[in-house]
């Protein structure tokens, strides 16, 4: 096979790539929190490294998917429990004994007075300590200070972890895999209450690249029909 159809296959490959994570930003363009992923490519350049027969050919490859961290609008809400971060940072959450980060901020008071996540996770606080609060109305200000009839019953936090060193778990909540010592507190991000952080996801920009991708991924397709082609021609002028 002809390093020209090699070259081919890889950039189908690379597109079909792009294709399935435009797909899946689309699917969650309505889920609160979410942050859109992004394909980045590069080029295989090293002729030490490749065959004499394809020196010069460049090979598509898919290095990772990155997460755009890039902030959502905000939606209003009823729930007094609900919070949105204005700036950079994260909310630091635990589920059993996992530290998880995440922008959704969809809060609730558990039967015993901890604050949760919908899903069950506990908030914690500056000191990584769980956060109770008691029942009755309550205010959030944007420093995430939580004020219940009898004064401040607790403090959400923002922290700020290197976002190089997140990894998504799903629910729109990340894994860090640096160490958690280090992660220090976000020191101009804004705590906003009745106010939810939307998907960062834009339905027109991503039907753009996927409309865009499918075209490539065609184009790449005829390239290998056309090698092959070639490849074929060859053998029989070969043959002769």
């Amino acid at each position: 096979m002809s390093s020209g159809i090699y070259a081919a296959l890889s950039g189908a490959l690379s597109k079909q790539q792009t294709i399935e994570v435009v797909a899946g930003n689309l699917s969650n363009i309505n889920t609160a929190g979410y942050k859109k992923d992004r394909v980045h490519f590069a080029a295989v350049l090293d002729d030490a490294t490749q065959a004499g027969s394809s020196r010069g050919i460049n090979y598509t490859y898919i290095p990772d998917t990155r997460t755009d961290f890039t902030q959502g609008l905000m939606q209003t809400t009823e729930n007094d429990y609900d919070v949105a971060i204005n700036g950079d940072g994260f909310f630091k959450v635990k589920r059993g004994e996992e530290i998880l980060y995440t922008r959704l901020g969809n809060f609730d008071r558990a039967s015993d007075g901890t604050l949760i996540t919908r899903s069950g996770e506990k908030v914690l606080s500056a000191d990584n300590k769980i956060i109770t609060i008691p029942e009755g109305p309550i205010s959030i200000d944007e420093r995430g200070s939580i004020l219940g009839p009898e004064g401040e019953a607790g403090k959400i936090a923002v922290f700020n972890p290197d976002v190089k060193l997140l990894e998504k778990q799903g629910n729109s909540q990340f894994a860090y895999s640096g160490n958690e010592q280090g992660v220090k507190l976000s020191s101009g991000a804004q705590i906003f209450q009745r106010r939810l952080e939307a998907s960062n996801v834009r339905s027109m920009e991503e039907v753009t690249v996927m409309m865009t991708g499918m075209r490539e991924f065609e184009s790449y397709q005829k390239a290998m029909k056309n090698y092959y082609a070639l490849e074929q021609k060859a053998a029989e002028l070969g043959s002769l």
